[in-house]
């Protein structure tokens, strides 16, 4: 195979050894989290509900305006409760083939089986209308749609469909924990929310997630699961996990929830330079509905797989890690008898990359991206 061209860009931005990664961390001052880590050490207490992990649970309560809201070691975790919550095990649940891995694989290890449905043209998010084609072909006992790059999808459509079947609707909302839908906030939807606060995150933990409920009773319940079952008076009702977060966890949650709305602030300009540069030569993620999407990633729609490899391999040339996400992640439950019901999923998810973006991006590397896909 011939070697690719090398596009000249204007200026040599980037040392020899200097690469911009599709995303990093964003990391608080040394000194601002070690004042929260002596606090731990000076309790003596490093987990199982310390006092860092309850105030950064009543100011995430505050910041996000949510009432029924549980803090766990990640999120995966958060996706396994609320399965196991739901009592799904051996039951059938709808969820999308365009996701990271843990949406199915939590499915998996809760033994639910798994159906996929197709996703939206436009917002790449599970097709509500096609979850109500498979509903209606029967055995479905629940819909986990995924707010894809934190993208809502269409909650009122999911709402609907969960009160006409009678079926939960549980949300991987990973990615999209400032996610607004028709000016609200999309938490105020559905059954229950997983978020992520993994390091990758706009709003992080190191490691850590969340569970959000519609109701307490689901909170109490899962307040005992994440404690090994133990309940009120050391009794254990049912078979639980360690799914606790430690005080040094919740430390940098509470570091970085401080400058949570600068971090916000600051990959909004970036996204929407990006937006001003790209939107002439790729697709971006839209929706039909308003809504907002909060600046976690930067993903683009090239017309064909072999466009963006192409493109690719000259970001790659000059410097800049993209990401393929989420490809081919979900591939190993796709039904080869079901490939026609995937029809839209089967035409863009190969073509779709995520383009650099984190706290502090620089306006040159957007530029030279640019011309480097527009080429």
């Amino acid at each position: 195979m011939a070697s690719a061209k090398i596009i000249q860009l204007p200026q040599a931005d980037l040392k020899s050894n200097e690469k911009v990664l599709v995303t990093q961390p964003y990391i608080p001052p040394l000194d601002k989290y070690m004042h929260f880590v002596e606090q731990a050490f000076d309790n003596k207490w490093l987990t199982n509900g310390g006092p860092l992990l309850k105030e950064l649970t009543n100011r995430l309560k505050d910041y996000l305006g949510v009432k029924h809201l549980l803090i766990v070691n990640n999120g995966t975790s958060a996706l396994q409760l609320a399965y196991k919550l739901k009592d799904l095990s051996g039951k059938t649940a709808l969820t999308t083939p365009f996701t990271f891995p843990a949406t199915s694989t939590a499915l998996e290890w809760q033994n639910v089986n798994i159906r996929l449905a197709d996703i939206d043209r436009d917002s790449w998010n599970l097709s509500a209308s096609n979850c109500k084609t498979q509903i209606q072909k029967g055995n479905v006992d629940a819909i986990v749609p995924v707010n894809i790059f934190g993208a809502p999808c269409d909650l009122e459509a999911f709402d609907e469909l969960g009160k006409k079947y009678d079926i939960p609707i549980i949300y991987d909302s990973a990615q999209a924990l400032l996610s607004k839908y028709k000016g609200k906030s999309i938490f105020d939807y559905g059954d229950i929310h997983c978020v992520s606060f993994h390091a990758t995150k706009l709003f992080h933990c190191i490691e850590g997630g969340a569970l959000i409920f519609k109701n307490k009773e689901d909170l109490q319940r899962a307040e005992s699961l994440i404690n090994f079952g133990i309940s009120e008076g050391g009794i254990v009702k049912e078979a639980g996990i360690n799914a606790k977060m430690s005080e040094l966890h919740a430390a940098m949650g509470l570091c970085v929830l401080d400058d949570l709305d600068f971090l916000v602030e600051n990959r909004q300009k970036s996204v929407e330079r990006y937006h001003s540069e790209l939107s002439d030569c790729v697709e971006l993620q839209t929706t039909s509905y308003d809504s907002y999407t909060p600046p976690m990633y930067m993903p683009v729609k090239f017309e064909n797989e072999q466009e963006l490899l192409r493109v690719n391999e000259q970001l790659n040339l000059h410097g800049y890690s993209a990401r393929r996400y989420f490809y081919p992640a979900n591939n190993k439950y796709i039904d080869e008898k079901r490939l026609n019901d995937l029809a839209t999923n089967n035409q863009i998810t190969d073509s779709i990359l995520c383009l650099p973006l984190m706290h502090g991006l620089q306006y040159k590397h957007i530029k030279n991206i640019a011309k480097l896909i527009s080429f």
